[in-house]
């Protein structure tokens, strides 16, 4: 990795999606930016195996104009980037079914007012009947009533993609520094100057500082918060299943469920993950190899009701040891805190940020390059924590 002189005018601490998709727009941008990182590119949520999906598909409301934007950009950084970013866009499908105490009605009803919601803030979303879903998905379960089929939806490699931005920022004149760990931001007078490495070095902030380093935000932060600032967040690992494909059937989308925490997607080589919401604790390299029984448990048998043919597969592995932020109410804080106007962070990606990272980072290269906030991040902002009573 390349290294000049002690500062730069934008510090980026997180080498992860974020960082480095916000160190490519900079760079790209002529602006002079150091992107930190206190392992290795991708080392954190941004990296693992498998892939994730860059879905819209029952999303925050609030999330969706971003989404709408990051998968245009995805699919121009495919395109324009020398190799791509490993970006498959193959449509998802958001799949429901009865469950036990609801209406066929209710289900009917739901699924036309996320359409309908969904195309309005720029997702272009169709609502499809129970054969049209099975014929577009042979192996679903027989109890599908309907689904919501998003053509924009696809998949991503998560490490290669940042791995990617990060080497295209460099070549853009971004300096990367890796296994530089952040251990403190060194505030004065309304400002970040510096922030202070695990080995004592210094390394100067010229205009802004970006803390993107997903969970270790808040130690950075906390020193310099005032009493009425609040960060709810806490940490996720997210369990990944991935399992055998013997009879070679095939998942052709992006595959959500209504009422279960379960996301699907085929491999390239055919390998079917499983993902979706379930989390285990962590637990050194016992937990990353074979998870938890319960989340196990839970994952696969929502699998299987959804596709029953995964009754017959064997187990590939287990990895649970990808650490993410989440939220109180499940989207992500960007913003500033009162004592550095110059300095912004984002983090709280509870989850599902890598499908949304080029959205988001658009804004926050807009932010730092204009000197404004975006409208577009307000519904973003750590200010929806604050009392609004006098």
């Amino acid at each position: 990795m390349s290294e000049r002189a002690n500062g730069a005018e934008i510090v980026i601490v997180g080498g992860g999606i974020y960082g480095a998709c916000l160190a490519y727009d900079l760079a790209t941008a002529g602006r002079d930016v150091v992107l930190l990182d206190a392992q290795e590119i991708a080392a954190g949520a941004s990296g693992g195996p498998g892939e994730r999906g860059v879905r819209a598909a029952n999303r925050d409301l609030r999330e969706l104009p971003i989404v709408a934007l990051a998968q245009q950009r995805w699919a121009k950084l495919q395109a324009g980037i020398p190799g791509g970013v490993g970006y498959r866009r193959i449509g998802g499908l958001q799949v429901y079914d009865i469950p036990y105490g609801q209406r066929r009605g209710e289900i009917e009803g739901e699924m036309a007012a996320r359409a309908a919601t969904q195309e309005v803030l720029g997702i272009p979303t169709q609502l499809l009947g129970r054969d049209e879903v099975l014929a577009m998905e042979p192996e679903l379960s027989s109890t599908i009533q309907g689904a919501i089929f998003c053509p924009n939806d696809g998949v991503g490699d998560h490490g290669f993609a940042t791995r990617q931005l990060a080497a295209e920022a460099e070549k853009a004149g971004a300096v990367v520094r890796t296994r530089e760990n952040a251990a403190a931001i060194v505030c004065k007078d309304g400002r970040a100057l510096a922030v202070t490495l695990a080995s004592g070095e210094s390394i100067d902030v010229g205009r802004h500082l970006v803390l993107l380093a997903n969970t270790g935000v808040p130690d950075l932060l906390r020193p310099h918060l005032q009493p009425h600032e609040v960060l709810p967040v806490w940490t996720i690992i997210p369990q990944m299943l991935f399992v055998t494909n013997p009879e070679n059937r095939r998942i052709n989308h992006l595959l959500g469920h209504r009422s279960r925490r379960l996301a699907v997607k085929q491999l390239a080589d055919g390998t079917i993950m499983i993902s979706g919401g379930q989390s285990v604790e962590p637990g050194g390299e016992a937990a990353r190899l074979r998870g938890t029984l319960s989340a196990t448990a839970l994952n696969v048998s929502d699998a299987i009701a959804t596709f029953p043919f995964l009754d017959r597969s064997e187990y590939v592995k287990v990895d649970g040891s990808r650490a993410d932020s989440c939220a109180i109410d499940n989207i992500p804080i960007i913003g500033k805190i009162e004592a550095a106007e110059n300095l912004i962070f984002g983090f709280g990606w509870s989850g599902h940020g890598f499908a949304i990272s080029p959205g988001f980072v658009a804004y926050l290269a807009d932010w730092i390059i204009r000197g404004e906030e975006p409208p577009e991040l307000a519904p973003f902002s750590p200010r929806r924590f604050r009392s609004t009573r006098p």
